[in-house]
């Protein structure tokens, strides 16, 4: 069976999801500001700025949870109404009788790529909190390891902080791709799939090549990562972009 043309659960829990995401974004380069204003040593280490980002990060991980399942659950409702036997003779009917009105995929189909966009985005938290948990660690041994008494020890340091950083998003990203090209497969859409390679190619360029740009701002040596910009990027504003498509291209998604 097909639900309503008008009714876009999939496309509107993505979005949903990606804006939670980039308010905790905003929140979280505020914190940074406000607590290292005056702080020489990596943001990483600075406890008030890990452990309010721990708590944005949990928050998150409940809503975007609550979205999921508010919307599984209207979904669940939908599937219900008509029994298990007679799903398939419902499409039938919907596509004779309603063409226009129906979404383009089945409804079954809707609740798989909802359970999975569910677990992509929980997955994506999860892992960036066990992430940022051992690169915390990791970054406070490089400290030791490098005293920061000279400004070439500071280029060192900042060096292998920014060309290590590029690990943390390499899960995360390709959850997110692979979300975004099951999509595209189920719907057939090659522009999706398109735009899903070419992001991959940009992520491995950045990764491999481009790496970081530094800028010594007296205080501090501040590094733009190639890679953080384009997961963050595209677990925000690229995802909303993501679900506007969806919702502007096909009916029901």
């Amino acid at each position: 069976m097909y639900i309503n043309a008008n009714r876009h659960i999939l496309s509107k829990s993505i979005c949903l999801a990606a804006l939670i995401n980039l308010v905790s974004e905003f929140i979280n380069a505020a914190i940074r500001i406000v607590f290292n204003s005056a702080n020489a040593s990596p943001d990483m280490l600075n406890a008030h700025v890990f452990n309010i980002n721990f708590i944005i990060q949990v928050l998150v991980i409940v809503a975007i949870t609550l979205i999921f399942y508010k919307s599984l659950l209207k979904m669940k409702h939908i599937l219900q109404v008509v029994s298990d036997d007679d799903v398939d003779q419902m499409a039938i009917l919907q596509k004779e009788y309603n063409p226009n009105s129906i979404s383009t995929l089945k409804a079954q189909t809707i609740y798989q790529l909802l359970e999975v966009w569910m677990i992509i985005f929980i997955f994506t938290q999860f892992i960036s909190l066990a992430s940022n948990y051992q690169y915390k660690n990791f970054v406070g041994e490089l400290y030791n390891v490098i005293p920061q008494n000279s400004y070439d020890n500071a280029v060192i340091f900042s060096n292998i902080y920014n060309a290590t950083h590029g690990f943390k998003y390499i899960g995360m990203f390709s959850a997110i791709i692979i979300g975004a090209f099951v999509t595209a497969v189920f719907l057939k859409d090659r522009l999706l799939k398109i735009a899903s390679g070419i992001l991959t190619l940009l992520f491995i360029l950045a990764f491999l090549i481009f790496q970081m740009v530094t800028f010594d701002a007296q205080i501090k040596i501040i590094s733009i990562v190639w890679t953080s910009v384009i997961y963050h990027g595209l677990e925000t504003i690229g995802l909303i972009l993501f679900s506007i498509y969806l919702a502007k291209n096909y009916k029901g998604i």
